[in-house]
């Protein structure tokens, strides 16, 4: 159990940072950066670079094949002694152009903008915390160090390998995912996300002439969407969707090719494992059709070991201590705390409070993200055997 001796009251002083907060989250959601153009990336870590440095922080941007790369961020005086991660990425599902149609906006204690609450809020966050810890001469046993990357809504491809590299070195991850749900639930377990590619082949014929001798590959594909269809288990927390297909060339022709994209969620290794094998054993109900199943799970799910459940009853502690209500849920989207879990203690859905995340009504609520900075702050704080 992690022992917290005392609770830092810092809920006034991270009120007082409002004007702080709106004027850099303002930047970084005016800065697009959509997942395939890693040049607004590196504008992105420019910004965040400025104010890193300002705390005394010594930057790196590592440099990526398939985004923008990652911002890797440390204090100068901080060698050689135990590291905490502050985890994130840079990087929305918002294509550019997408402020015409959502700017960002205050109306009262709601702010709005493309990524505001997926997750740039989030990096805000990271930063008034560590200048806070600063500014009232906080001393953290454990050293923060940061890292945003620009793939996490792709998949972390780039950035993944670094990302357990670093979880492995380190003794704790808060991720500054958006917390889960407009009351702002911490995010204690987390589906693993896999995903699949199906190719069929089948024969072609004049499908007025010799219907007979062709053998369609999409008939077939409508057998296996529904094999996969059967495999959903809402009670054991299994989907399974196919969200998109493809096929054919024409409508007199009996269709020779199809393709189906295929994304499952679990909440357990053992049924993604099970999953898996069974997605890739499907066989074809049409003879003389050749089926092929490539890919698999790339993230596992963010489970509820002993170390991370430790992390959760801290911050649960600290928020009663402050008088704000944290409590607890499962997300079914994935994030690279997936990864951080694997090898050290993690918590999740540290970030901003709010609601609308991938939609149209993304959303952020001031006066609860701000407090939030507190819970922040005192989790940075806990000792070097805060947890064993």
């Amino acid at each position: 159990m992690i022992e917290i001796s005392k609770i830092a009251d810092v809920l006034d002083e991270c009120a007082a940072l409002e004007k702080s907060f709106i004027s850099l989250l303002r930047k970084l959601v005016k800065t697009e950066t959509p997942p395939a153009n890693p040049g607004s990336h590196k504008k992105l870590f420019s910004i965040l670079e400025k104010e890193l440095q300002l705390l005394d922080y010594t930057t790196e941007i590592l440099p990526g094949t398939l985004s923008g790369g990652q911002l890797y961020a440390r204090p100068k005086n901080g060698n050689g002694r135990c590291y905490q991660l502050l985890l994130g990425h840079a990087d929305t599902v918002w294509p550019k152009g997408t402020l015409t149609k959502m700017p960002f906006n205050r109306d009262g204690n709601v702010l709005t903008g493309p990524g505001i609450y997926d997750m740039k809020a989030g990096i805000v966050m990271m930063i008034l915390a560590l200048k806070l810890i600063r500014d009232l001469g906080l001393k953290p046993e454990i050293v923060p160090v940061l890292f945003i990357n620009s793939d996490e809504e792709t998949g972390s491809r780039d950035s993944a390998a670094r990302i357990k590299n670093l979880a492995k070195a380190m003794k704790r991850v808060y991720v500054l995912e958006p917390s889960l749900d407009p009351d702002g639930k911490l995010k204690t377990r987390r589906k693993g996300v896999g995903h699949f590619d199906v190719r069929i082949k089948g024969v072609s014929s004049h499908a007025g002439i010799e219907p007979e001798k062709g053998r369609s590959a999409i008939v077939e594909l409508s057998y296996l969407i529904q094999k996969l269809h059967a495999l959903n288990d809402p009670e054991k927390g299994i989907s399974v969707n196919v969200g998109k297909i493809g096929g054919g060339i024409n409508t007199n022709v009996v269709a020779a090719d199809s393709s189906a994209s295929v994304d499952v969620r679990v909440l357990t290794k053992k049924d993604a494992d099970r999953i898996e094998r069974e997605i890739k054993s499907i066989q074809p109900a049409t003879p003389d059709v050749e089926l092929e199943i490539t890919g698999g799970f790339k993230r596992p799910p963010l489970v509820q070991n002993q170390r991370n459940r430790e992390l959760w009853l801290a911050a649960r502690h600290i928020g009663e201590e402050l008088d704000i209500d944290l409590t607890e849920g499962i997300s079914g989207g994935g994030s690279d705390g997936s990864y951080t879990s694997m090898f050290t203690a993690t918590l999740d859905g540290l970030g901003a409070v709010g609601d609308g995340a991938h939609s149209p009504t993304e959303k952020v609520f001031l006066e609860e993200t701000l407090q939030r900075i507190a819970i922040l702050v005192n989790m940075l704080l806990i000792p070097v055997n805060g947890n064993k």
